[in-house]
């Protein structure tokens, strides 16, 4: 499921796959009680944060409640492990390679 197209610098821009809602356990992030259901929005995935003797990364994500609604946005430290790999922005591209014999 791709998300609404964005406008940014005064230029369209393409949608992008959305993340699917993950849940995560206390264990898995910071600051926080109990699991939470979250729609990944942002990771930073280049600014890694050593806590706890661990990988940790900042996610920006929505909070989904369990009947599926959206709710409040969060910005919250999970464990770099526990991140699913994000879906793919673009599909292949088909290259013609034009030295070869038809």
């Amino acid at each position: 499921m791709a998300s609404a197209p964005r406008v940014r610098d005064d230029r369209l821009r393409p949608s992008r796959p959305r993340w699917p809602v993950y849940e995560f356990a206390e264990s898995d992030y910071c600051y926080g009680i109990g699991a939470i259901r979250l729609r990944v929005v942002r990771v930073d995935w280049h600014k890694p944060i050593p806590h706890e003797g661990e990988t940790w990364l900042g996610v920006r994500g929505i909070v989904v409640d369990p009947d599926g609604r959206e709710g409040a946005v969060r910005e919250i430290l999970i464990r770099a492990g526990r991140l699913p790999v994000p879906p793919a922005c673009k599909r292949p591209r088909l290259r013609v390679l034009r030295d070869t014999p038809v």
